[in-house]
């Protein structure tokens, strides 16, 4: 007798209270419908610093941020002898920028996988573009819509991936007795709007209030439900702002009592009484692209009326006849569009029949047996072999600790140097270590968003604010007695100014916080008032700056403008300086060297300006021929550089340009997609773990600080804000593309594009 089929679910899960959440738990219970020997596995995302009484069928847990998780749940997976998993798929439930660390799990996946998008930007980032991309070579696709897999073929260039359309699942509802469900929500013999779901400011609720007025003149005892709870990300942003704002518009427009707001998370089975109470539901979202919505089939599958705007999903299933479409903010047609409705009630009923039956194919025990009937199929082609080059692995990296960053930090920001592992607090602070700090910060905030990272993005900000003077510039150094020093000259780095305006263009695209976003655009704007008087490095470094700020705010014209300035002048000093046997931007080679092609490399991705990508290609080269030995980074020491024609020296090698070197074949390789580049990272961060002219360990995991460098001999034992800050930037690189092994699955080799690309 055959063992009862395993399959895994891969998603976040009950208690937790999300879309997805129900939706996997859904699938799942309709695959059983459909199949009562099916045997579930369930591995259940679960957000940092929360704990959720799980049913017994969840055998393992992702920590969101926690990316070593997510290599072991797969290893888990493979252990237990499943035959295919099904995996649902959001950017916002998984750790690293945009979700990347899916890719670790799929990437250590042994077992066939059935990936659902339950999103498909139109306009995707290179990265969420990526993601997809990687995804469809280690699974096959799922969409819920025939305008989702048409994006998927446009924007992704998924053309030739396997693709399968299965709609979103629904409870399969009876007809019920709407004017008893009606008296159980206090509204019996009248008329219900209903619009579901998590609220937030692209809901549209606002649409319907304002078509109020018109509505309750013609049916006086017409009310409209809003039933949800307010979505957690808008509640962590503002509150409950947006709900107060819409109690205060029905107040204006004097339609108070005709509105009913429930905030609260309701379950499948309440839900589904409102839907069927309710005589019209009201889809109302803002925004078009939108490819899926679980809350437009509930209430199709309810048998309730829908209006909606012609998102595409709706425009999609409500194509002919199966409900109303009215136009984005237009509250006027939608009030005309619902008066219609209600003035002809065989329309209305007709309306409601014909969705309630074009839904049926739609329930749950129907859309388990079609995700069965697909697994069924994989499963015959057996498990994927995959050949993998020696690119960057989950299990090969470190875990991102923050155990010397917290220990170095005060309440004024990072300390500059350490004894051993010791806080040097005779050292005091400088603007160069608490920009580093604040980068890292924020990207380590993204990952768990705990209460330590809050605290230091703060407190790293506070003191580049402090250090900033009323005309824009910055004083670098403060006592530990804080008060700040000028230099013997009076004039402070051009790095000092360089790297705070990196970190501020970053802060003022990726803090949470909006007030942290505000106070960084002010800063930066006021800072980059000085950048045209900066060399080489302050130029870079300030255009690493313009591309973070940029990335958020496209729109800003002015800083687009300057970025493709200073771009021209690096490839002008470049072009001065170069020869045939040194293509570098200065007679030496010096410190932090590898800063300068990367700047280019990332403002050639927004400007696509030729110069940039050929000046960054040459000077990148020059820089792996001189600093890569069979395949092993060895680093100009700063004792005494690297001048041209002379001899340069080894001692005293610094994880400031290692790091360097990491940021920069990545910055390559995300242009390019040329996977030597993914090598060449690896090799470079081999540095700090030993793979190094000493075979010395740079990085000590007993403390999650960086040593300071490497002498002629042995390493410098103390681990100082720089070192840990530079191992930090270079291992969140790291982390961000550890998935890159797909590029290699089913075994074929990928061919590199011309640098060109």
């Amino acid at each position: 007798m055959d063992a009862p089929a395993r399959i895994a679910f891969l998603g976040t899960y009950p208690p937790r209270r999300c879309g997805i959440a129900t939706f996997t738990r859904d699938l799942a219970t309709g695959m059983l419908a459909a199949d009562d020997s099916m045997k579930p596995l369930v591995v259940a995302v679960t957000d940092e610093g929360l704990q959720y009484d799980y049913a017994p069928d969840v055998e393992y847990e992702i920590r969101q941020g926690t990316k070593s998780n997510y290599a072991r749940a797969a290893e888990l997976v493979n252990y237990k002898a499943v035959r295919w998993l099904s995996l649902q798929h959001e950017y916002g439930i998984f750790g690293g920028d945009d979700g990347a660390y899916i890719l670790d799990f799929l990437g250590a996946l042994r077992v066939p996988a059935v990936v659902t998008l339950h999103t498909v930007l139109d306009t995707p980032s290179p990265s969420q573009r990526a993601i997809v991309q990687k995804m469809a070579k280690a699974a096959v696709l799922v969409v819920m819509s025939q305008v989702a897999a048409d994006l998927l073929a446009r924007r992704y260039e998924l053309q030739g991936a396997r693709v399968e359309i299965i709609p979103h699942g629904i409870p399969d509802m009876s007809p019920r007795d709407q004017e008893g469900l009606k008296a159980r929500f206090g509204v019996a013999g009248q008329r219900m709007l209903l619009t579901f779901g998590l609220l937030g400011p692209n809901k549209g609720v606002e649409t319907v209030i304002r078509a109020l007025p018109a509505l309750v003149a013609a049916h006086p005892d017409l009310v409209y439900f809003v039933v949800g709870a307010t979505h957690p990300a808008v509640l962590r942003q503002n509150g409950e702002a947006y709900r107060t704002s819409l109690e205060r518009l029905a107040e204006q427009l004097g339609v108070r009592e005709h509105v009913v707001f429930r905030d609260q998370y309701v379950t499948t089975q309440e839900l589904c009484s409102y839907l069927q109470a309710a005589d019209v539901f009201v889809s109302p979202y803002l925004n078009e692209a939108q490819v899926t919505s679980g809350a437009l089939s509930y209430a199709m599958g309810a048998g309730s009326a829908v209006v909606s705007t012609p998102y595409w999903h709706a425009k999609e299933l409500l194509a002919e006849g199966r409900g109303r479409l009215f136009p984005f903010g237009d509250s006027v047609g939608l009030a005309k569009t619902i008066a219609a409705l209600f003035d002809d009630p065989a329309e209305l009923a007709r309306v409601r029949s014909h969705g309630y039956e074009y839904t049926r194919a739609f329930t749950w025990p129907r859309v388990g047996a079609q995700y069965l009937q697909l697994g069924e199929t994989l499963g015959r082609a057996g498990t994927r072999a995959r050949v993998r080059r020696d690119e960057p692995r989950a299990s090969s990296l470190p875990e991102l600790r923050l155990d010397h960053l917290l220990r170095l930090t005060d309440d004024t920001g990072i300390i500059q140097h350490a004894t051993f592992s010791v806080p040097a607090r005779e050292s005091g602070y400088c603007v160069d270590d608490n920009a580093r700090a604040l980068m890292v910060a924020l990207h380590a905030e993204a990952l768990s968003g705990s209460a330590d990272t809050k605290r230091l993005v703060s407190t790293y900000l506070a003191f580049l604010h402090a250090a900033q003077t009323p005309e824009g510039r910055f004083r670098n150094f403060m006592s530990y007695g804080r008060t700040f020093t000028v230099t013997g000259d009076g004039t402070e780095s051009e790095d000092c100014t360089g790297r705070a305006l990196w970190a501020l263009g970053a802060t003022a695209h990726l803090s949470r916080d909006e007030g942290q976003r505000m106070l960084a655009r002010q800063m930066f704007e006021r800072g980059l008032l000085h950048a045209t008087e900066l060399g080489p490095r302050g130029t870079a470094l300030t255009m690493l700056g313009l591309t973070a700020f940029l990335s958020g705010h496209p729109e800003v014209a002015p800083a687009a403008e300057l970025l493709a300035r200073l771009a021209g002048r690096l490839c002008r000093r470049y072009r001065q300086e170069a020869t045939a046997g040194w293509r570098w931007f200065e007679p030496a080679l010096t410190y932090d060297n590898a800063l300068l092609p990367l700047a280019l490399w990332r403002a050639h991705a927004l400007t696509r300006d030729p110069e940039s990508r050929d000046v960054a290609h040459e000077a990148l080269d020059f820089l792996e021929a001189a600093c890569f030995r069979d395949d092993r980074l060895v680093l100009v020491g700063n004792a005494g550089w690297h001048v041209r024609g002379g001899k340069r020296p080894d001692a005293d090698e610094q994880p400031i340009d290692a790091a360097a070197f990491v940021l920069a074949v990545r910055g390559a390789y995300l242009v390019t997609r040329d996977h030597r580049y993914l090598r060449r990272m690896r090799e470079a961060f081999a540095w700090f773990l030993g793979a190094n002219r000493l075979g010395a360990a740079v990085y000590d995991s007993a403390t999650a600080g960086c040593r300071d460098g490497l002498g002629e001999n042995v390493p410098n034992l103390n681990q100082g804000a720089e070192s840990t800050v530079s191992f930090l930037m270079s291992l969140i690189e790291m982390l961000e593309l550890a998935g890159e092994g797909l590029e290699y699955a089913h075994g074929a080799e990928a061919a590199a594009p011309p640098a060109s690309a």
